[in-house]
């Protein structure tokens, strides 16, 4: 157990390592907040009555970005993305390898744990948010199937207006997570810090860079085979069985009208026409325009908003 004791373990974080000797499968859930991702989770651990593994790199989970300066707020601590593999730390490593072995280090990590009889399952169903620049890392370094649910930016944008978090997307700021001095020029890294850093004005604009930027470089894990795309809209037209084209499991994926434990209060009971539509009546004109404009520039091939000739020029630079 040796590094463990800086990591604080609970009671059930040390269950989860004993139980890690005998865990056969991970399955592993990233997304853009608001994107669902939660909801798909607690779908999955019911259906294969797995255990669950939430969000190990939020700092509500004991998570020390220690590439961020003294002064970031915790807003920025909270939506950090690294930027690709290279830029964890030998920490964020083992906190990572310790996650998709099912091991919880601290008691955020097993919030959607109904027993604690869940820890003994063979089966694990780990959750991130900040993952997205990663997919590619991870599925050849962990030969796990990984499942990226994608949302609708403008409405992620207005579901995160609404949250009641103890952080707020408002309070983020890009300057505070990237600085281009801290990547070499010419590296991947560097070209999407540097347009991060571009659009790091209004909270739709950082949000929509945030987002284009990450489902850019998923899509690409996606479009090698490493991961397994489903559209949030899918999921609410079709319900979560269409989970079961992905061939992730034999079991039967069932409907699941529940909502997710973080559905923003008031929202429990929308129809589908809803969930999927009044984004355009929660934003303004000008927080759409941006998020259309940012991800026509940034991801012009996502399905939201199909770039147009000429679309978004003025605004640079574009990341290839």
């Amino acid at each position: 157990m040796r590094g463990f004791g800086r990591l604080k373990l609970t009671s059930v974080g040390l269950m989860d390592y004993i139980a890690s000797q005998q865990l056969k499968n991970t399955l592993l859930i990233n997304g853009f907040w608001r994107s669902g991702t939660t909801w798909l989770q607690q779908t999955l651990v019911q259906t294969l009555n797995a255990k669950s593994l939430f969000e190990p790199f939020s700092p509500a989970a004991g998570q020390h970005w220690s590439q961020l300066g003294p002064k970031a707020s915790d807003a920025s601590r909270n939506v950090y993305m690294p930027l690709s593999a290279d830029c964890l730390t030998a920490r964020d490593q083992f906190k990572l390898r310790l996650a998709l072995r099912g091991i919880g280090t601290h008691g955020y990590t097993h919030f959607l744990r109904t027993s604690r009889s869940k820890t003994w399952s063979d089966d694990l169903v780990v959750k991130f948010t900040q993952l997205g620049f990663l997919l590619n890392d991870v599925a050849d370094t962990y030969n796990v199937p990984i499942i990226h649910i994608r949302r609708n930016p403008a409405a992620v944008f207005a579901s995160f207006k609404e949250t009641d978090w103890s952080w707020r997307f408002e309070d983020v700021r890009l300057g505070e997570m990237y600085k281009l001095t801290d990547f070499t020029p010419g590296t991947p890294e560097h070209e999407r810090a540097e347009a991060l850093l571009h659009f790091d004005q209004s909270p739709a604009h950082r949000l929509a860079a945030l987002w284009s930027l990450s489902e850019q470089a998923a899509q690409q894990s996606i479009e090698s085979g490493r991961a397994h795309l489903i559209l949030y809209e899918d999921v609410l037209r079709q319900g979560p069985a269409i989970l079961n084209r992905l061939h992730i499991s034999s079991v039967n994926i069932a409907s699941n009208d529940t909502a997710s434990p973080v559905t923003t209060s008031g929202r429990e009971s929308l129809s589908v026409t809803q969930r999927l539509n009044d984004w355009q009546t929660r934003l303004s004109d000008e927080e759409i325009e941006t998020i259309v404009s940012v991800s026509q520039n940034l991801f012009p091939a996502n399905d939201y908003f199909r770039a147009t000739p000429g679309a978004a020029e003025a605004e640079q630079p574009k990341i290839g």
